[in-house]
């Protein structure tokens, strides 16, 4: 473990080149078939993670059944935006808007019915997020012709961001483990010579007893 935590900083660099690899791809290339799938698998993983966490701290079984079903149906959305797009050849078409919609709208309403029930806590960012959800997830169900491109400098602009900060977080570890590797090193770790020190001489002369005479 103290290994992986020692080197966790390439893991860092690499997600970064990946991350703003594949924006740039998705913008200058065909990326308008990879954002849906990317999309789809953002849903599955994001729904995913938060189920056994949820279910260990939420108390309220009306309010942890809810979350089950709401992330229950954003697998089964997001499982849809990946398959079909893969297997068949027409992809989703104006089904993408809808689906997205729903499930912005679905997380908002779920957000806010937990914290208005007292048995979840909010906070600022929390709050912006599920209100945009709201009105984004309205936007894009009700347009009905939302496409996938509208998402790609969304992402693009994103994975920068993010990029740049798994590069920095990155090179703040590589200059750690540098600096624990030099403290390691046989020269870090050699005896500085001794230095012999010498007991100061008092400007005194020792006094001389007298004799005593029988």
């Amino acid at each position: 473990m103290n290994t992986i935590k020692m080197y966790a900083w390439v893991l860092k660099i690499v997600g970064a080149a990946l991350l703003i690899g594949l924006a740039l791809y998705l913008k200058f290339g065909n990326g308008e078939e990879i954002v849906v799938p990317f999309i789809g698998a953002i849903i599955v993983i994001s729904s995913v993670i938060r189920l056994i966490p949820f279910i260990k701290t939420q108390k309220s079984d009306l309010i942890k059944t809810v979350n089950i079903i709401e992330i229950t149906v954003d697998v089964g959305l997001g499982l849809t935006l990946i398959l079909v797009t893969l297997l068949v050849d027409s992809g989703l078409g104006n089904l993408f808007g809808y689906l997205l919609g729903l499930y912005l709208m679905i997380r908002g309403a779920v957000h806010f019915f937990s914290v208005s029930s007292s048995h979840e806590k909010s906070d600022y960012i929390l709050y912006i997020y599920h209100v945009a959800a709201l009105i984004v997830g309205s936007y894009v169900f009700f347009s009905g012709d939302f496409v996938p491109a509208v998402l790609i400098n969304i992402i693009l602009i994103f994975s920068i961001v993010a990029g740049g900060y798994l590069t920095y977080d990155g090179f703040k570890g590589y200059n750690s483990y540098r600096h624990q590797k030099t403290m390691t090193m046989p020269e870090a770790n050699a005896q500085q010579p001794t230095v012999e020190k010498r007991v100061p001489v008092s400007d005194e002369a020792e006094a001389p007893q007298d004799e005593i005479v029988a």
